[in-house]
């Protein structure tokens, strides 16, 4: 019994490690820049002891794009069905405060975008990464506008759809300026872009 426990965290140690080093690798050169040989040997396994754990380059990309979500989720400390019932200033707040942790980690920013922009088809392991972060957004922020607007918090003229877009574009933009220029500080204006956004959606007295 004490030897499969042993044994089972080895093997949790060794795929945490192995993630680590690939979480790195991934952000740093991409999906196809990305090499298992030189994951294993930073991770210090060797590359059939990586295969072990992770049967192919893709189920390793997956598991790492999956464990950079739940990181995002943990500095919160929200549950993804908490965010589903949330108003639209509540996911404004929450957004602020994923923008303002993520550019502490630098490599959770390039992963995230470098990512995307390789998945430009269906044939490619992040493609539904990506795809299913843009659907789960939209529908979470249309939906709670919609909710807001019917509880009579939004300007019932608001283009919920517009809207949804430009909160997206400007959380995903001010991360890929970041990128390009590090004395850009994405929070503060994520936050100067959603107190205006905050003011024009009021309903007028």
């Amino acid at each position: 019994m004490a030897t499969t426990e042993s044994a089972q965290r080895s093997g949790e140690q060794a795929r945490t490690k192995i993630i680590e080093v690939a979480f790195e690798h991934f952000a740093r050169f991409g999906y196809r820049g990305s090499s298992l040989a030189r994951i294993a040997a930073e991770a210090e396994i060797s590359q059939s002891g990586l295969l072990h754990h992770f049967r192919t380059k893709q189920a390793l990309l997956q598991a790492v794009l999956a464990t950079r979500d739940l990181r995002d989720m943990a500095i919160t400390g929200i549950k993804v069905d908490e965010l589903a019932s949330m108003d639209f200033d509540a996911l404004l707040s929450f957004f602020e405060d994923v923008v303002r942790h993520n550019v502490t980690n630098r490599s959770m920013i390039r992963l995230a975008h470098l990512s995307a922009a390789e998945a430009d088809g269906p044939d490619h392991p992040a493609y539904e990464w990506a795809t299913g972060r843009q659907r789960f957004l939209r529908s979470l922020i249309e939906t709670a506008l919609e909710r807001d607007v019917a509880a009579g918090v939004v300007r019932p003229d608001v283009d919920t759809r517009a809207m949804t877009g430009l909160v997206i574009a400007a959380m995903d933009g001010l991360e890929g300026q970041w990128l390009l220029d590090a004395d850009l500080d994405p929070a503060a204006s994520f936050s100067y872009f959603t107190a205006w956004l905050r003011a024009s959606i009021k309903p007028v007295d």
